[in-house]
């Protein structure tokens, strides 16, 4: 294999020479000796030692991506930002999943760390915090992924759940729906789900409706209690009429409840659903979603980390907020009894 050595003598110049060229830099040298360099290095089919390369500056171009559940489909079309936008800039990616365990998220951090990753993208579940303050403490490159880290300074990229969910609601209390039940996880500090219940309540206040609190249910995320969870509410005196889920795992689960409850949707009961992919249109019956810019998520998250590792001027910490947007489906209607 030719050498950078092999390429500075048949180019007639410095190692330092090929080196810039190598690098882009091109200031200060004539085309006559860019394109020699070039040619050479082109002739002798020279490519640079990407580990040599690696342990001389010290960075890998390589980016850390630690999911909370790899399994959610949610992750496929962040990842798919992710990796195009750190293709674009030159970086490649390891991707590791925690299965919402502090204990693995820690091992994982720790891990690609160790690998010497140039930086890392988080979706944490929230409880290494400690770490992050480390983190922050020492300047090593990270950015926070769809959920916060409590009050933590840090760079994020987030959703506006909050808004998400109220427009939801708004849009089902406009359609004349009064009870409006919501299935969710348990929240355990995890800001997305915080925050999509405030979303709810808020919209309900802001119309005026009480917030009845045997229309929220938590369910398991383990063992599919969304089903159970459904029929309960729907199994209930004084039902409600709508049912929003905020998760996508949750909208097949609820759906699947209300045919169980032998109700039809949305003639019986209107469901709006979290999250939107290829295949919800394909549902019986297409299901009503918040849709979230997955895909500008993982490119953005992307971004703002090499940022961080590429910028020279101190910065302080950015966060960045993007809208979700509703898509009607056939999931709601008006209720057949407006109460």
């Amino acid at each position: 294999m030719a050498t950078i050595d092999d390429v500075a003598q048949r180019a007639g110049v410095s190692k330092s020479s090929v080196s810039r060229v190598l690098n882009g830099n091109f200031e200060y040298m004539s085309e006559e000796m860019k394109n020699k360099i070039l040619a050479a290095i082109a002739e002798m089919n020279y490519s640079p030692n990407s580990l040599a390369q690696s342990l001389k500056k010290k960075k890998t171009k390589v980016i850390g991506i630690i999911l909370s559940d790899i399994s959610n489909p949610f992750w496929a079309e962040i990842l798919k930002g992710a990796q195009e936008e750190a293709n674009r800039c030159g970086y490649g990616i390891m991707v590791s999943s925690s299965n919402e365990d502090p204990e693995l998220e820690r091992d994982n951090i720790l891990m690609l760390k160790s690998r010497q990753v140039d930086g890392v993208i988080i979706n944490t579940i929230g409880n290494t915090n400690e770490l992050f303050e480390e983190f922050i403490a020492k300047k090593y490159p990270f950015v926070l992924l769809d959920r916060l880290a409590g009050d933590m300074k840090a760079d994020t990229v987030v959703v506006n759940n909050v808004n998400g969910a109220k427009q939801a609601i708004q849009y089902l209390i406009d359609q004349g729906h009064r009870r409006i039940g919501i299935l969710l996880y348990p929240t355990n500090n995890k800001s997305p789900r915080i925050e999509r219940l405030e979303g709810y309540k808020q919209a309900l206040s802001m119309n005026g409706l009480p917030i009845d609190e045997s229309l929220i249910k938590i369910c398991d995320q383990n063992n599919g209690s969304g089903i159970q969870a459904t029929q309960e509410l729907l199994s209930m005196s004084d039902r409600p009429t709508a049912i929003f889920t905020t998760n996508a795992r949750l909208n097949l689960e609820v759906l699947s409840g209300a045919k169980k409850a032998g109700l039809r949707v949305p003639t019986d009961v209107s469901i709006f659903g979290y999250d939107d992919f290829p295949w919800i249109p394909l549902l019986d019956p297409p299901l009503s979603t918040v849709a979230q810019p997955a895909y500008e998520m993982g490119v953005k998250a992307v971004a703002l980390l090499i940022h961080r590792l590429e910028s020279k001027k101190k910065m302080k910490p950015q966060i960045i907020q993007l809208e979700p947007k509703i898509i009607i489906r056939a999931s709601c209607s008006s209720p057949v009894k407006i109460e």
